[in-house]
């Protein structure tokens, strides 16, 4: 079907205003930000992992906001010179991230981040984007659909192919509510339904969920 062949959506998100992201924007003009990837950290906590490099010329002001803002749960420190620095942070709030993965979408990484917003590469069937831009809606999110054509990239190998044990998998966690905000179901209640121990759950998941988010061309 029509509706099945991969289409390429891009879109701008605003980051809500409780995540560091924001304030950092707010407060430092001409800031330029990159995320390398964002992937769930702890599941159990809801903490997510990212890699974002930011160029600017007042860097040991910056981070000091991140380091201690609320949000941030963690911050190390990769690489930095005069006005560029690489760092992992983990942050609260994997919502846009959980809304991705229970819509089975890929997100064509590295997104950039303008004035708060990201603009997003979101690549998936016609009706996974439509699906995801709806749930963004109802949870009064602040976006808007810049385009949205034919995929030119093939995107159905063994890289995003999930087994048969990972689909079941998916296809429970997202049935029970686990990608749900607020969750319906604990990682360990996912894990004794499966037959799994949480640690094992933890870390297919994390597979799975990079199996279905990133794309890396």
């Amino acid at each position: 079907m029509e509706s099945d062949k991969p289409s390429l959506a891009r879109i701008k998100i605003k980051f809500p205003d409780k995540i560091w992201i924001s304030e950092v924007f707010n407060k430092f003009h001409g800031l330029k930000m990159e995320i390398a990837y964002f992937l769930p950290y702890d599941l159990e906590k809801s903490i997510g992992n990212s890699v974002v490099e930011i160029l600017h010329h007042d860097l040991d002001s910056i981070i000091d906001l991140i380091k201690n803002h609320p949000s941030v749960f963690e911050f190390n420190l990769m690489e930095r010179n005069e006005n560029r620095v690489k760092f992992n942070v983990k942050t609260k709030d994997p919502y846009l991230l959980y809304a991705v993965i229970k819509c089975g979408v890929l997100v064509n990484f590295p997104v950039n981040v303008r004035d708060g917003y990201a603009y997003w590469k979101l690549i998936s069937s016609r009706d996974r984007i439509d699906k995801l831009l709806t749930l963004f809606e109802e949870k009064d999110l602040r976006f808007e659909l810049l385009r949205i054509g034919k995929a030119p990239y093939n995107i159905d190998d063994k890289d995003n192919k999930l087994s048969l044990e990972e689909s079941k998998v998916l296809d429970k966690a997202i049935e029970t509510g686990f990608f749900e905000v607020p969750r319906k179901i604990s990682l360990e209640e996912l894990a004794n339904s499966l037959g799994k121990s949480k640690s094992a759950l933890s870390v297919m998941l994390r597979k799975i969920i990079k199996k279905k988010v990133v794309l890396e061309l």
